[in-house]
């Protein structure tokens, strides 16, 4: 990534971490996605990682048979053309971005009382997050509820000058459908517990890019 984004003559970004958010009118697409998702968690066990209490289907999702994968792979190469030639304009420039999707795509069910452990995506260049359905929060519920939480990489952030842990800063992102998010892989992210009824369901997936002379 560009180790500096120039706001004016006088001041710049350095080292920024860029964090996409994009939304897709979705409504269809969703809808056969909630039901793929869902019936593939009624036929198969779910796999252990970050999830506490919910369900992680393979990491096979892109290549399921569901006419709602194809439409949901072309979104995810839009979003990933639009965060690397951001982010990446240089290496972007010199030639065509090929997407390579190898990473794997993986379906996340959680309801309520579950959550993500904090946890980053090695082993590859960009991660993202789409979700499909966001249940029904309890309005009793804290304000982070069920919030995706990305924590500040800058190790000098924490300096007691600056007030301690608390002068740290969260970014905090709701949820809703049809919004997908893309972010550097290393990036330490966890997602707040859920209270409320129905399911809340993302499909996360890890990106490796390769770069081709035009």
């Amino acid at each position: 990534m560009q180790p500096e984004y120039k706001l004016n003559e006088s001041i710049a970004l350095a080292f920024p971490t860029p964090i996409l958010r994009k939304r897709f009118d979705a409504g269809a697409v969703n809808d056969g996605l909630k039901r793929a998702i869902l019936a593939r968690e009624q036929r198969e066990a779910g796999i252990t990682r970050s999830l506490i209490g919910g369900w992680h289907s393979k990491e096979d999702l892109l290549d399921w048979p569901d006419p709602e994968i194809a439409p949901f792979r072309n979104w995810i190469a839009q979003a990933i053309q639009e965060m690397t030639s951001f982010a990446m304009a240089d290496l972007a420039s010199a030639g065509r971005i090929n997407v390579d999707l190898d990473g794997g795509a993986w379906a996340n069910v959680v309801r309520n009382g579950s959550y993500h452990k904090i946890h980053n995506h090695p082993d590859c260049d960009w991660s993202g997050v789409y979700y499909v359905a966001v249940g029904s929060p309890d309005p009793a519920g804290p304000p982070e509820n069920g919030m995706i939480e990305f924590l500040d990489p800058r190790m000098g952030a924490t300096l007691p000058s600056l007030g301690g842990p608390t002068a740290l800063p969260k970014l905090r992102v709701a949820p809703e459908p049809g919004l997908m998010l893309i972010f550097p892989s290393w990036l330490y992210h966890y997602v707040n517990t859920f209270h409320g009824a129905g399911e809340r369901i993302s499909i996360a997936f890890n990106i490796k890019l390769r770069f081709r002379p035009g």
